[in-house]
């Protein structure tokens, strides 16, 4: 591989948009290697989404030759494609700290570069952003460039059909990349998916079109009979119309197409990008990447190196003959595994997954049962509207799904799913503190979830109560529930006995004491549980309590520990304070109150994550941060008692 030897300023410093602007051709391609061997060894090192970063080296190269970021606004969809673009825009040196607390964000965002046009983390929103920043700049005068940076995955999802609709519509300014590579987190289903495959099927349709016109032009200085010319050219008409136009979806809509182009040459891809950078009206250039490319093993399964732990380049696959180390299980893990089990003696049972089969483990369903598994690609809204369809049809639909993606479908929870009390369950994986920042953090579900009628809220202490929850949900089928874990390996997970019903509307006490009581919810009974030493070494010995329902709420025991306790009551949540559990809490102890104004009551303190949004890191080092590992519960406790 290639060491820019011919390039030595920039081995050892910040390459730069100025710098790329100055370098020919052949020193374009040798930088494009640099950087993709560069970027394999930094994600080695500090994990990171690697496959589609290496699929996008030469487009970013050709974004910043052609155009001229800032002033010219380059809006990158989803986010985690951008390492190439930090590394580019004086963020190479900083690569170490990629994704560390502190470090650099492994998303796109303002905070860090004046080069990072706007925050992203959630997929289909760079054309509805270039839409308004074109509308903007054309109010005010201006005159740079929006360019959108789109995948195909990501051009699946109903906001960006929204935005290339109206943008059809009203003809601004705004140059549209898609980036094709047939991949979201897992490959792209769906119909525009297929149409997108057929139009790479006619990268050779220029070339016919071009030999088409030749051999038109040499039969005019033929001497053939009038009838014969006519009948070739019809035959020439005609065997133009029968082959499918690239783009003409696109077209149709408004949208003027370019392409499909090489997305791995760069040259080629500047080439175009001169071309349509000032022509008038909504362009489109489809550009066709391989993911994972220039590393065999990311190119050999894109799904797996789509975001890796830190890694041995060398070493990356293991050897046939090495047997694999058992892993600990993860909560999305024990949820596919329970889900496969009752879906054996359920047949109505479906799953359904918005693009996220891998992470949320539904894989494994899909091989159990391909025909009641859906992905429905990067369409959140659909995929609950869908359950909602299928629970009135009389099937028991699952929908699996990331709490922070869960947020662009709650009109449909509220509206299609609560109001006619549906018997739709969703397994809110990444619930609570994730890595990734402030677009991923699954903090605020509990709160968005508990102010909607008929719906229960559900989150496990452990595995085996996962596994129960959704058992009982499953059986009982009173109406819509929602089950919500961590990203995090599974309490509890080694041996899971058979599955039985509880009484989800009834906490458990796990320890008597006669200090504080802890209301724990969730992944926060471990942590109390953890806690409790620490706080009995300070002459503390809480009553801790295993709030497993948030919805509805054990008001028994809850008015009989209000009332009898002299104690503060403490709740604990791995979400979002306002409107979150302790809210919840709270409010009951109001209209204890109300009902009774001269009754004592218990005090009611909550901790969980305060108003603020919640940066990237370790999730070791956010829910310390956050005041909730075990450490900081005992100081809190303490505290609170005195």
């Amino acid at each position: 591989m290639s060491t820019l030897l011919n390039l030595p300023k920039f081995i050892n410093s910040a390459v730069c948009p100025d710098d790329i602007k100055r370098m020919s051709k052949e020193e374009l391609t040798e930088l494009s290697a640099f950087l993709r061997q560069d970027l394999i060894d930094c994600v080695s090192k500090t994990g990171g989404h690697l496959a589609s970063n290496l699929g996008i080296v030469e487009i970013t190269l050709a974004l910043h030759r052609v155009f001229d970021s800032p002033k010219d606004k380059l809006i990158w969809d989803v986010g985690h494609q951008i390492y190439i673009h930090k590394m580019v825009t004086g963020r190479r040196d900083r690569f170490a700290s990629l994704r560390q607390y502190k470090g650099l964000s492994g998303f796109v965002t303002p905070a860090e570069s004046e080069h990072d046009s706007f925050i992203a983390g959630h997929s289909s929103t760079s054309i509805s952003l270039a839409v308004g920043m074109a509308i903007a700049r054309d109010q005010q005068k201006q005159k740079h460039k929006v360019v959108a940076i789109i995948g195909d995955g990501g051009l699946t999802g109903g906001m960006a059909l929204e935005a290339i609709n109206h943008l059809g519509h009203i003809q601004r300014d705004v140059i549209i990349v898609l980036n094709d590579n047939e991949m979201s987190i897992s490959e792209n289903l769906g119909g525009f998916s297929q149409y997108m495959k057929r139009i790479k099927s006619t990268f050779f349709y220029k070339d016919i079109n071009k030999k088409l016109d030749q051999i038109e032009d040499g039969l005019d200085i033929a001497k053939l009979e009038p009838q014969v010319l006519n009948l070739i050219s019809s035959v020439k008409k005609e065997a133009k119309a029968r082959i499918e136009t690239p783009g003409i979806v696109f077209e149709k809509l408004g949208i003027n197409y370019s392409g499909p182009v090489d997305g791995h040459n760069v040259n080629e891809i500047i080439e175009v990008f001169e071309r349509v950078k000032d022509l008038p009206g909504p362009q489109l250039v489809h550009v066709i990447t391989q993911k994972g490319k220039g590393y065999a093993p990311a190119e050999a399964d894109a799904i797996k190196y789509h975001g890796v732990s830190a890694f041995t380049p060398e070493k990356v696959e293991p050897q046939a003959s090495t047997p694999s180390k058992n892993k600990a299980k993860t909560y999305s893990q024990v949820f596919t595994e329970a889900l496969i089990e009752i879906a054996q003696e359920t047949p109505e049972l479906v799953a359904i997954t918005p693009a996220t089969a891998e992470g949320s483990g539904l894989v494994q369903f899909e091989k159990f049962f391909p025909d009641r598994f859906f992905d429905v690609a990067i369409c959140e809204q659909h995929a609950v509207t869908m359950a909602a369809g299928l629970a009135a049809s009389g099937l028991i639909p699952v929908v699996s799904i990331y709490s922070t993606f869960l947020q662009r479908a709650i009109d449909q929870v509220i509206h299609d799913v609560a109001i006619l009390n549906l018997p739709v369950i969703f397994g809110i994986d990444r619930g609570g503190l994730v890595e990734d920042g402030e677009t991923h953090q699954g903090v605020f579900d509990i709160a968005l979830l508990r102010a909607i009628p008929n719906l229960q809220v559900y989150a496990p202490k452990d595995a085996e109560e996962l596994r129960n929850i959704l058992y009982t949900v499953i059986s009982e089928r009173k109406g819509p529930a929602a089950i919500r874990f961590p990203r995090d390996k599974a309490v509890n997970a080694e041996n899971p006995g058979q599955m039985q019903k509880l009484d989800l509307s009834r906490w458990t006490r796990i320890e008597e004491g006669d200090g504080p009581v802890l209301l724990a919810y969730g992944s926060m009974v471990q942590a109390c549980q953890k806690a409790l030493p620490l706080l009995q070494s300070r002459g503390i010995n809480p009553t801790l309590i295993n709030a497993r329902s948030c919805k509805p709420l054990d008001e028994k025991l809850l008015q009989e520990l209000l009332q009898e306790k002299k104690q503060p009551i403490i709740t604990l949540e791995e979400g979002a304070l306002s409107g979150g559990f302790g809210s919840a809490v709270t409010e009951f102890r109001s209209q204890l109150r109300l009902a009774n104004p001269s009754e004592p009551l218990a005090e009611v303190i909550s901790l969980g994550i305060k108003d603020h949004f919640v940066e990237h890191g370790s999730r070791d080092i956010l829910l310390d941060l956050n005041g909730l590992s075990p450490a900081r519960i005992a100081d809190f406790v303490a505290s609170a008692l005195s």
